[in-house]
């Protein structure tokens, strides 16, 4: 962790993308950065950090690359301290400097990454893929796509499946009190408004159950560490998905926002990606297909006693989980646009119908009907 970096994306300089392109090996000591020109990628300011891209000039010219995407630290400091409380810039910054060169999984190259514990400011330096094509998580994915994105996963789940808590005893896991109890409330402070903004996604069966659901929610994160758990990548909906063109020497899909990588159960990943970013309808016909291609992939990596049962099992209790993900965002934030508003609404009504299609209510941790 250090300090000695840009804290906001006008801080960037040229004299400071040399000394770090040099660092990184990108640059040689006579190549150096001229000139910086910031656009933005979207909103630059989000819920819980900034990014934008910046188009560089080099002497000589086209020394490095033309452009490179640069995430911060949100500058609010209410709006930091959101990603502070559960170590999201700092999950980031540990995945890109000590985690993602021991796995095969396709990344985007990072360049530098630090945090500066004191501020609570960070930096993450990336390849910018502005030639690859974002998921759509609201008109939702094809199951060739999701395919894509379970080899691009598989990797990093088989990696330390049996390995993290004696290569990273430290890391935060899903079921540790330093997970749970900061992110709890944040839960409980919005679940009631999700349902107030979108109540016919909950008239049904799981909208009766909603107050077990809520009182047995940390249970449930306990029990999502009762079995085997790996590194995820813990935020594997579809907008954080880069689709590639392999004839173009691209990788088929490359995922992207790396702040909620942590040690949990691996079906989290595959659930976050059917229930957001599939429609109800492609996540009835090739779910059981998919979790099939999934157990053969942790199997062809050397993952080994683990039974497709197992893998379905957990992908049960993970589906269940994840709804408070999609209750997160369909109660704590305004939708600033009417894309962000039907990407809650779709995220609440998949979610809520995969629980009642696979029939786990009844999993929930004290309910009784």
């Amino acid at each position: 962790m250090q300090s000695d970096f840009p804290h906001t994306p006008d801080a960037v300089e040229p004299k400071w993308l040399t000394a770090t392109l040099q660092n990184h090996g990108t640059l040689t000591p006579d190549q150096q950065v001229v000139a910086v020109q910031q656009t933005p990628i979207g909103d630059i300011v989000g819920v819980v950090g900034e990014v934008a891209r910046f188009e560089l000039t080099y002497a000589p010219s086209n020394a490095g690359p033309a452009s490179l995407v640069i995430k911060f630290a949100h500058r609010n400091p209410e709006n930091r301290a959101i990603a502070n409380n559960t170590k999201m810039y700092e999950r980031e910054v540990i995945f890109f400097n000590e985690i993602a060169s021991q796995v095969q999984t396709p990344l985007t190259t990072c360049f530098f990454a630090a945090m500066d514990p004191t501020s609570g400011a960070n930096i993450v330096v990336l390849e910018d893929l502005r030639h690859y094509q974002v998921g759509d998580q609201v008109t939702g994915i094809s199951f060739e796509q999701a395919k894509q994105v379970v080899a691009t996963l598989a990797p990093l789940h088989a990696r330390f499946f049996s390995s993290w808590a004696t290569e990273f005893p430290e890391m935060l896991t899903i079921a540790s009190d330093a997970y749970i109890e900061p992110f709890v409330p944040g839960f409980l402070g919005c679940w009631e408004a999700a349902m107030t903004n979108f109540p016919h996604c909950f008239d049904n069966a799981m909208g009766e159950a909603m107050p077990a659901y809520v009182a047995g929610l940390k249970a449930l994160m306990k029990r999502m560490g009762d079995g085997p758990m790996t590194f995820i990548h813990g935020d594997a909906r579809m907008d954080n998905a880069m689709f590639g063109d392999p004839a173009r020497g691209q990788h088929p899909v490359v995922m992207i926002d790396w702040q909620n990588m942590m040690v949990s159960n691996p079906l989290q990943d595959l659930a976050w990606m059917t229930t957001s970013s599939w429609t109800v309808e492609t996540r009835r016909a090739h779910e059981a297909p998919l979790l099939a291609e999934y157990h053969a992939a942790l199997v062809e990596l050397g993952v080994q006693d683990i039974a497709l049962e197992t893998i379905t099992e957990r992908y049960d209790l993970a589906v269940l989980f994840i709804l408070n993900f999609h209750m997160i965002i369909a109660g704590a934030f305004v939708p600033s646009t009417e894309r962000a508003k039907k990407m809650a609404e779709e995220g609440v009504h998949r979610a809520v119908q995969a629980v009642l299609d696979r029939g786990l209510i009844k999993l929930i941790p004290g309910y009784s009907p």
